[in-house]
């Protein structure tokens, strides 16, 4: 969302000391939403016969450390993110890369899109992203393998972060961290406030960087994925100063 910061005046000094050709942008590089109720995906992968435990193992221990891999096809770590246990790439993975991988990912994603919170009547994954058909480039492969898009209220759960496959899915927040944006990207947009108008529709945080190279006089790469937010900078013609 783009916000003209000419609204403002008046109300912060920095817009005072602007010179004519000065530019200056605010922005955040994502949006904030509350973090109410906790999603487990190891507890559902478990339930769901994607996890295994060892022999004996409560699934209480962190870091997946109570997970029999020999039986676990996936398996959830971070924030967001799910990961196939994949031959040749974890050490004990069990899933062939290609058909067989995809298969299951498209299983997952199948089954976990619009997951039900039933005990508050509730969506808690919104959708779940497939993540090489969202990112390009050389460091994909660094990526989790799927991404969970939470709805508003939900995130992964501090025990999820952590590894532990133990406890219910679904869980109160009782944490004082009560907001988060680790959830549906399309849910927490960033804000761009700028004094100039911008020629883009839907600017994005990887358009900064080729939009300073254009402000001061660079032609941006063309291994850079986003687009200046101006065709001409404001000017004249003349790249503007920053502020």
């Amino acid at each position: 969302m783009a916000i003209p910061l000419e609204s403002l005046e008046g109300k912060y000094e920095i817009l005072e000391k602007l010179q004519e050709g000065d530019m200056l942008m605010v922005l955040s590089d994502h949006g904030f939403t509350s973090f109410r109720r906790g999603v487990n995906l190891n507890a559902w992968l478990l339930a769901n016969g994607y996890l295994k435990l060892k022999e004996g193992a409560d699934g209480s221990a962190e870091w997946l450390r109570d997970v029999d891999w020999s039986q676990t096809k996936a398996y959830a770590l971070g924030l967001a993110g799910l990961f196939v246990n994949q031959e040749g790439r974890e050490s004990q993975g069990i899933v062939e890369p290609g058909d067989e991988a995809q298969k299951l990912k498209d299983e997952l994603i199948s089954r976990l899109n619009g997951l039900r919170d039933e005990e508050k009547d509730a969506i808690g994954i919104r959708e779940v992203f497939d993540t090489p058909q969202l990112y390009q480039g050389p460091y994909v492969g660094e990526a989790p393998d799927l991404l969970a898009g939470y709805d508003h209220g939900y995130r992964a759960s501090w025990d999820c972060a952590t590894g532990v496959v133990s406890g219910p899915i679904f869980e109160d927040n009782t944490k004082a961290w009560s907001g988060d944006h680790t959830v549906d990207p399309r849910l927490v947009p960033g804000i761009l406030l700028c004094n100039h108008a911008i020629d883009a529709d839907d600017p994005g945080l990887i358009d900064m960087a080729p939009t300073f190279l254009r402000l001061f006089g660079h032609r941006p790469p063309p291994h850079m994925d986003g687009r200046p937010l101006f065709e001409h900078p404001p000017g004249q013609g003349k790249p503007a100063k920053a502020a």
